[in-house]
């Protein structure tokens, strides 16, 4: 009798939380509206209403809760298995932050941080932030002299990476770091500790009985983190986030997607954490409410597939490749899936019979195990738009809880007013970005009276939920991972036989795009379309490699300014 009382009331609670859900949907939903701003701006407000946010600093807040789940698992590697609970992350993200000044890293100082997923990457992350550094994550995979080129921009003082990655990180340090400047591995098991290296777990260690961090005077909107994006145009850029931005939009994304916070969900993290999807909308938004985060160094099918089956994971975030994974793989049966309440997309949207797919191949419902899909970017701190109200596959939805957007003509810059009209989407809130570090000229192309420009195109419909059409801006997006055109073009004109160069993207069915390349050789001499490929590869990352092609061309079109025309170049590919 007890345990069939115990069972009803797991039953009643847990469609009490299904039809207060359904309830905040149904309210939500009555909030579409929009509002008309100086010199006829349509603004878009969020249905998802305001969020209040907290003044202070990203440490303060992310380790707020830890005494309520303290001997709760925090931190798991998906391979290995060694953890970390929630008191022992605290502690080991301050010994970190204790260490670091130790070394004589001062206020504001900038540390790269090159690591795959491993339990360790949070607690680097979140230790440099307590320490009063600024971390700047990046790409493991990325070369050399990526690395490098990095370091010298930031001026940055240390680096901490992994074993398995260590080779790269360890000579691009060397090669530009200031004289003894520290380099900090963790031993992922994968290679040994380089020589002249400080090992990661001698941070934990002797943080132990150092002196506590010294009061700093950073305050909610000082500069947190330097992740790196390319805007709409040009080479990487540091985009400066505050620990107000990614507060922010932490909570923005907590009150948008309308779930139960006080579930203890276990996430599988495959997505990269060096990433603001993976770094903010993943471990940050859950990190406040005790989640259980299995982390994966890189993403295989029998790794995945063994988290999926050992752990009852009830949030599954992905990007597109990941979800045709999951409804095209004959190794994952409904079992696997059966905890699951919530499946979120990003990067790029899917369309409504692949959810369908994976929805029907695992006994899913909507009700039971939403289906939520969002639009987001560096520069606004992850999330912008979030679909969490309806069953638009392809939609991105509406904006986040405090934010506002436009829909803005690229041509006559006058607001979008009917459906089914494309403009460019302007984003506005508390998520948005300082700007770009020392780019004053970027940062001053990308906003306008205090709007971001995203350069993403797209439509709304008669509900005002908007759908992505194409990309003003000139990146191209490679499995969700920035490839600034300009970067390859700039290498491809240092070829010995190359005059120009152009790169655009080009649909793929596995990637969502690939680079290719157009070549206008100097006269007299020649290359191959492998030539042109081989002497990209090694210099820049495996996802930034010219696998769509290269095409070789007379000159390539460019405007009155010297600004190449990729339309006029993806025209041609169409008509091909």
């Amino acid at each position: 009798i007890i345990r069939g009382c115990q069972r009803m009331g797991l039953v009643l609670k847990t469609g009490t939380r299904i039809m207060n859900v359904t309830v905040r949907q149904a309210s939500v939903a009555a909030k579409w509206k929009t509002m008309e701003g100086l010199n006829g701006a349509k603004i878009f407000t969020s249905p998802y209403g305001d969020v209040d946010i907290p003044s202070t600093t990203m440490p303060e807040f992310i380790w707020q809760n830890v005494n309520k789940w303290p001997t709760r698992v925090a931190l798991e590697c998906g391979v290995t298995g060694r953890k970390f609970t929630y008191a022992e992350a605290r502690d080991s993200a301050n010994y970190v932050a204790r260490s670091l000044r130790n070394m004589g890293l001062q206020d504001g100082d900038i540390v790269v941080i090159i690591l795959p997923n491993l339990p360790e990457s949070p607690i680097a992350l979140l230790g440099t932030m307590e320490a009063g550094l600024i971390p700047t994550s990046v790409n493991p995979i990325e070369t050399v002299d990526e690395i490098a080129r990095r370091i010298q921009l930031l001026g940055a003082k240390a680096v901490i990476t992994s074993s398995g990655i260590a080779p790269n990180a360890v000579a691009a340090g060397n090669a530009t770091l200031p004289h003894n400047s520290p380099i900090i591995v963790v031993e992922d098991g994968v290679r040994p500790l380089p020589d002249g290296t400080i090992p990661f777990k001698d941070l934990l260690t002797r943080g132990k009985t150092l002196p506590d961090v010294p009061k700093n005077n950073r305050t909610p909107d000082d500069i947190c983190v330097l992740p790196y994006s390319s805007g709409t145009t040009g080479l990487p850029k540091g985009v400066m986030l505050s620990h107000r931005n990614l507060i922010s939009n932490i909570l923005m994304n907590n009150q948008s997607t309308m779930m139960d916070n006080d579930i203890h969900d276990v996430i599988p993290v495959v997505l990269p954490l060096f990433h603001i999807y993976g770094m903010n909308n993943i471990l940050h938004t859950k990190m406040i409410h005790g989640a259980h985060f299995i982390t994966l160094p890189v993403f295989t099918a029998e790794n995945y597939i063994n988290v999926l089956t050992k752990h009852p994971c009830t949030l599954i975030f992905c990007v597109p490749p990941i979800l045709l994974f999951l409804g095209g793989t004959q190794l994952l049966q409904k079992e696997h899936l059966k905890n699951v309440r919530a499946i979120v997309n990003g990067a790029a949207a899917v369309g409504g019979t692949d959810v369908a797919r994976v929805y029907d191949k695992f006994a899913l419902d909507n009700e039971s195990a939403k289906f939520i899909q969002g639009y987001g970017l560096t520069e606004c701190a992850g999330a912008g738009f979030l679909q969490a109200i309806n069953n638009q596959f392809a939609s991105i939805g509406h904006p986040c809880a405090s934010a506002e957007a436009r829909l803005v003509d690229s041509i006559t810059g006058e607001d979008i007013q009917t459906p089914g009209q494309t403009g460019e989407i302007w984003i506005r809130g508390p998520h948005v970005m300082k700007g770009y570090y020392e780019n004053e000229k970027a940062t001053n192309e990308t906003f306008h009276d205090g709007w971001l420009k995203t350069g993403d195109i797209a439509y709304y419909n008669d509900e005002f939920a908007f759908y992505i059409t194409d990309r003003l801006k000139e990146l191209i997006k490679v499995k969700g991972f920035q490839v600034p055109p300009a970067e390859l073009e700039a290498i491809l004109r240092t070829h010995p036989a190359i005059s120009d160069a152009a790169v655009i993207g080009t649909p793929d069915p596995r990637c969502g795009e690939v680079p290719k390349a157009f070549i206008v050789l100097k006269k007299g001499h020649t290359a191959t379309a492998e030539e042109v490929q081989n002497f990209i590869r090694g210099k820049v990352a495996e996802y930034k490699q010219i696998t769509g092609g290269v095409v070789f061309i007379d000159e390539i079109p460019r405007n009155a300014g010297g600004k190449i025309l990729r339309m006029n170049l993806k025209n041609f590919c169409r008509g091909q």
